[in-house]
């Protein structure tokens, strides 16, 4: 299955010219993202556990790194006991890199980095709770990646669900043709990764189309296509894993801040 599902075909090529996106619905089979989601959980209870008293606020965002394991927790703001997300991961338990190398993953998204073969940039594991999880504001991936130089503009993020995506407990929000390399106006007057975010006075978001998938399908999407998500308001759990790809020889953004170039 991985073989076949690692080329993509002349539909697909043509659709993200278009949109600006992929989605394959069912890539991983409900084993597969049963067993995955399991990891995950064991992750978080564990990083849960180790939160220290107080949070940094990066803008609204409270967030804890935790220097020895390498990883940034953000909290969610109105429910700050809950994780909204952890980056980068992978590198806490090998079957989150070996899952990164997937064909399923890596060959639709060479196509989207226009390289031959891909690396790992960062990864991040979302969890969207029943009824707590936050909306993630209307913007770009590329403005908070522009950091790291000229491949900021080839870097592309291939979303895992491990849960059903509906409206309801908050899906990914696309708008169609944003992916063309032009970069949206950001807010003005806000302070830390809230500057990044778009200004919505200056985008129409009715743009914004809704990506309802079912548990194992893959969206896939470069740095550019404008996106947002929101609140989860159902009974259940949307989670996801979020792995951003870059033409290989780079370094990982990890190894990036820690060598200081």
């Amino acid at each position: 299955m991985a073989e076949a599902t690692a080329t993509v075909t002349d539909a697909e090529k043509h659709a993200y010219e278009r949109q600006g996106y992929i989605v394959r619905e069912r890539s991983f089979s409900p084993g597969e993202c049963a067993g995955i989601a399991e990891a995950c959980e064991a992750l978080l209870a564990d990083l849960e556990g180790r939160k220290p008293t107080a949070s940094v606020l990066s803008g609204s965002h409270p967030l804890n790194q935790l220097a020895d394991l390498g990883v940034t927790i953000k909290w969610e703001r109105e429910h700050p006991d809950k994780i909204r997300g952890l980056e980068p991961f992978a590198h806490l338990d090998p079957r989150f890199e070996t899952l990164a190398y997937d064909p399923r993953l890596t060959g639709p998204s060479g196509f989207i980095c226009e390289a031959d073969a891909v690396t790992l940039f960062t990864e991040k594991l979302h969890t969207k709770r029943a009824h707590t999880g936050g909306e993630i504001e209307v913007h770009q991936d590329y403005p908070y990646w522009r950091p790291f130089g000229p491949r900021a503009s080839r870097i592309m993020t291939a979303m895992l669900l491990l849960d059903d995506a509906t409206l309801a407990n908050g899906c990914l929000e696309v708008a169609p043709g944003t992916h063309r390399g032009e970069v949206q106006a950001t807010r003005s007057g806000l302070s830390g990764i809230d500057s990044l975010r778009m200004d919505p006075a200056k985008f129409d978001e009715r743009r914004l189309v809704p990506i309802e998938a079912p548990a194992g399908s893959v969206l896939f999407f470069n740095a550019f296509l404008v996106h947002r998500s929101g609140h989860n308001r159902s009974d259940q759990d949307r989670r996801a894993i979020l792995f951003s790809y870059q033409p290989a020889g780079l370094a990982h953004a990890r190894e990036f801040k820690a060598s200081g170039k």
